[in-house]
């Protein structure tokens, strides 16, 4: 009978203590600034985000991408939308708004800009931009000059690379989205 209950005891003591850490063991359940997120990145990955910024833009081909910009349009991140939570309202454009979802780290690497180059070759590359231009929003959410073509882009990722694996021996840049799993107006 006493074993009975040492493991009943033991039970509820882990219950009890998952529930005051929030169940999930994310510590990340207040809202951060864009700003915040993006020094923090590398320690979030593949963990839940919840993060406050200013709506800039939402893609007009597809309105599943939404970018949320911090303190300046150099602090920006996108947020990606799937199927379950559809397409962004483009009434967030221009109000802050408040995006939950799971921190992704997408490594661009040569093999990567080796991939663009020949879709750009085969004209497979979809563009969402002007007369071969990107998006300017999702160019300086990627640190790239807005404006840039295609080809452009590449050599700007290009030179990057390079200079990130001078200084820190990392043949890859990190480039961050949310995998969103909401989103609202909070203004």
């Amino acid at each position: 009978m006493n074993r009975n209950r040492f493991f009943i005891n033991l039970f509820a003591a882990a219950v009890s203590i998952l529930i005051i850490n929030g169940c999930s063991g994310n510590s990340n359940s207040k809202p951060m600034s864009v700003d915040d997120l993006l020094t923090n990145a590398a320690s979030l990955i593949d963990e839940t985000v919840i993060v406050d910024g200013l709506c800039t833009h939402i893609c007009q081909k597809s309105g599943m991408k939404l970018f949320l910009q911090g303190s300046d349009a150099a602090h920006t991140v996108r947020a990606e939308s799937d199927a379950t939570l559809g397409k962004f309202d483009p009434e967030n454009v221009g109000k802050r708004v408040r995006v939950r979802g799971k921190l992704v780290e997408e490594r661009l690497d040569e093999a990567y800009l080796q991939d663009l180059e020949k879709q750009l070759n085969d004209s497979t590359l979809v563009s969402h931009g002007e007369g071969g231009e990107g998006c300017e929003t999702e160019q300086a959410a990627e640190g790239v000059t807005t404006g840039s073509s295609e080809t452009e882009r590449v050599n700007q990722l290009r030179q990057q690379i390079a200079e990130r694996k001078a200084s820190e021996g990392k043949e890859y840049l990190s480039q961050y989205h949310i995998a969103a799993e909401s989103c609202q107006m909070i203004d």
